[in-house]
């Protein structure tokens, strides 16, 4: 067989996340985490005020102190976005925020259609199945989706950019997939949504890639993926031929 492991990314390739756009989850995810805050402290501005301090925080720390390549988890973040606001955390205040700002986003995220179909008859070849994913939010709650979507199992390894302090497209991330995989590049493949992140990052690593469409996505670099796919089980046609 050509693989040896097969790559996937999760957002948009295994699990939709994007259901409703990310501004419109964010904006609720501050109104019903808010109270909580409220209550921790009395006088902080109203919500319309906090929730706009708060992205233009967030934003000036992923633009200005992600540095090659490196990650935050939301709750560093949020620590970082409190101080500045001068809300001194207490002892689990940050996780019960994030835990209630990440709810409008669980509430609607849904299955990609095939994709346990497709990932059982990759474990039943016998190739080893991993997961490279980009993401701010705790690795626990996605770990958890996947295993409520039946996923879980099927992997051997995955590895979220929040856990591991690097995401993707740098090299590192990927280079912890491969040992992880125990292969080499050439007998990889790696399957995602982002041109910018999977696409170039996965090639940069030599492995061969397979883009799964989605139409929020751009290319303005015209990157070429070795394969685009629609639907995920055109990847039997690759994998196995």
């Amino acid at each position: 067989m050509k693989y040896r492991a097969v790559l996937f990314d999760l957002g948009s390739t295994l699990i939709e996340y994007e259901n409703s756009d990310w501004a419109s989850l964010g904006k609720q995810g501050v109104i019903e985490a808010y109270p909580i805050l409220k209550n921790a402290f009395p006088d902080m501005p109203p919500v319309d005020q906090f929730g706009p301090t708060f992205y233009l925080y967030l934003k000036e720390i992923l633009d200005n102190e992600r540095v090659d390549h490196s990650e935050f988890n939301l709750y560093e973040l949020c620590r970082k976005i409190f101080a500045r606001m001068n809300l001194i955390s207490r002892d689990g205040l940050i996780e019960k925020f994030v835990h209630t700002y990440y709810q409008p986003i669980a509430r609607q995220i849904t299955l990609e259609e095939g994709a346990p179909e497709i990932l059982k008859a990759i474990k039943d070849a016998g190739l080893k199945i991993g997961l490279v994913s980009n993401t701010i939010f705790p690795e626990k709650y996605h770990l958890d989706e996947m295993a409520q979507f039946g996923l879980l199992k099927y992997f051997d390894f995955t590895i979220f950019s929040c856990a591991v302090k690097t995401r993707k497209p740098g090299l590192k991330i990927f280079k912890m997939a491969l040992d992880m995989a125990e292969t080499d590049p050439g007998q990889t493949v790696f399957i995602g949504d982002r041109y910018d992140a999977d696409i170039i990052g996965a090639k940069n690593a030599g492995m061969t890639t397979v883009w799964k469409y989605h139409d929020k996505r751009e290319n303005p670099d015209n990157i070429k993926p070795d394969y685009s796919i629609i639907k995920l089980n055109e990847l039997y046609t690759i994998i196995f031929s």
